[in-house]
């Protein structure tokens, strides 16, 4: 796993995530493509849920990540023709490549990509967008990077 948390210093630069809103806009209704939105209220709700559920430090931390998050989309093509997989992902790399990659982990041969906008501090991240290979998630709103280290940390 390659993580460049520490160095995402890059202010200005975007994830393009109106750009990749609307693609995945486009692809609502698609055969093979569920797309999941979670607004303030939902999330709201999954956030009173999950505290309910904390039970360790690890949990505490975690569920803190989630302070700052204002919208969630959720876009699982794996059941998708490989045509229109292809396409999206094309497409979605296409928008990603004008933004920085925080981090690329690889396990068991998938390769997953994290891409988002840092303060000019590099103490918080931004509309951070994740990219499996059969997965696309959209997370607006602000994470501190120091609450991710300390969790990685844990973790590790």
């Amino acid at each position: 796993m390659v993580l460049s948390l520490g160095t995402a210093a890059w202010a200005g630069q975007r994830t393009q995530s109106p750009q990749l809103r609307s693609l995945v806009s486009s692809y609502k209704g698609t055969e093979g493509f569920e797309v999941v939105d979670f607004g303030g209220v939902a999330l709201g709700l999954l956030r009173a849920a999950a505290r309910t559920a904390v039970e360790t430090e690890e949990d505490r931390r975690a569920l803190e990540l989630f302070r700052g998050i204002k919208r969630l989309t959720v876009v699982d093509f794996s059941e998708a023709p490989d045509h229109a997989r292809e396409t999206f992902l094309r497409k979605t790399k296409r928008i990603l490549a004008d933004g920085e990659m925080l981090m690329e982990a690889k396990d068991s041969g998938e390769t997953i990509r994290i891409y988002g906008n840092s303060s000019k501090d590099g103490n918080l991240l931004e509309d951070i967008v994740i990219l499996a290979e059969d997965a696309l998630l959209i997370v607006r709103g602000t994470i501190r990077v120091d609450q991710i280290e300390a969790l990685m940390n844990q973790v590790d």
